[in-house]
């Protein structure tokens, strides 16, 4: 297992279960230090640390969730960038990604038609900073602007796959050196309130419901005022890209929202979605923003058929 050197000490001092102590070490790995002190106030709270099990651990993503925001919150409503929640897998928990204030959202008015409100709050960039700590990505998120709304958003069930604190989430991955981008989700940090399930944020959950309008937005945006070159993922290529498990596949239902979410955005930002061609193939298979499934996808059938490129 490896931790440094004086926590694994720690940990066979106290007789930490096996179980108990790789279960600790996973979220370790994603989250760094701060699950080490979350852990700490969980093993002060029982007789003896050789009594916890893994299902002990179950509780340190929320208090570390909790804290984090607590501690970096106020820096975002400063503009101040800070670690992200979530860190790289390379890094082994010892180094974080950037979260990143990018001030007030813009959004055309188009998108707020029909009666439709943006959600209100901080909107952030997040660099390295998405589960599963894959190197290069980018990711757009809307953190509640009251830290209460936040935690709870935060603490709530479903992926939370980027900044704490957001409903939902559009992510991608960034070849600086080429200016390439290649967005490949706009998803959800929070299941929708259902029945018992995240009662507790329902009303929180109806004010930002058009997160994946101003996330899509916010992330072309940025790209295009960086001069990026910027691909979408068709919805049909979702499930290869993502390598989706056989027992859960990517719906026809989910893949037609993204491409009407992606379709919406784009026009109301006055842009076009353009055929992907070979010189594009070409520019995209010597890129880092493919992961290998979607690569192998590519080689097979062309871009044209897994994704489009912002005109």
């Amino acid at each position: 297992m490896p931790f440094p050197e004086h926590i694994n000490r720690i940990f066979d001092a106290y007789g930490v279960p096996a179980d108990t102590k790789a279960a600790v070490y996973d979220l370790y790995v994603s989250m760094g230090d701060a699950v080490l002190a979350a852990f700490s106030d969980i093993a002060e709270s029982v007789a003896s640390a050789s009594m916890l099990r893994p299902e002990d651990t179950m509780s340190i993503r929320e208090r570390v969730v909790e804290s984090y925001l607590e501690r970096h919150h106020p820096q975002w409503e400063e503009g101040r960038p800070t670690p992200s929640l979530w860190h790289p897998r390379v890094t082994e928990g010892r180094a974080s990604g950037l979260a990143m204030p990018l001030g007030e959202l813009h959004v055309p008015p188009e998108l707020m038609a029909d009666g439709q409100t943006m959600p209100d709050g901080l909107l952030m960039l997040g660099r390295n900073a998405h589960f599963g700590g894959r190197q290069e990505t980018i990711s757009f998120d809307i953190v509640a602007p009251e830290l209460e709304d936040a935690i709870a958003i935060g603490k709530a069930a479903g992926q939370q796959h980027t900044l704490p604190g957001s409903v939902g989430e559009t992510s991608g991955t960034f070849d600086s050196r080429r200016s390439i981008a290649l967005i490949w989700e706009v998803q959800p940090n929070v299941y929708k309130p259902h029945g018992d399930r995240n009662r507790a944020i329902a009303k929180l959950y109806r004010k930002h419901r058009n997160w994946h309008l101003a996330t899509l937005a916010a992330a072309i945006q940025w790209l295009r005022d960086q001069n990026v070159r910027t691909y979408i993922l068709r919805g049909s290529a979702l499930a290869p890209t993502h390598e989706v498990n056989q027992a859960k596949p990517v719906s026809e239902m989910i893949a037609s929202l993204h491409d009407r979410t992606v379709a919406t955005v784009i026009d109301a930002l006055g842009l076009q979605l353009v055929e992907a061609t070979r010189d594009d193939d070409m520019l995209l298979t010597d890129s880092i923003v493919m992961n290998h499934a979607l690569t192998k996808h590519v080689a097979a059938f062309g871009s044209a058929v897994a994704m489009w490129r912002v005109g």
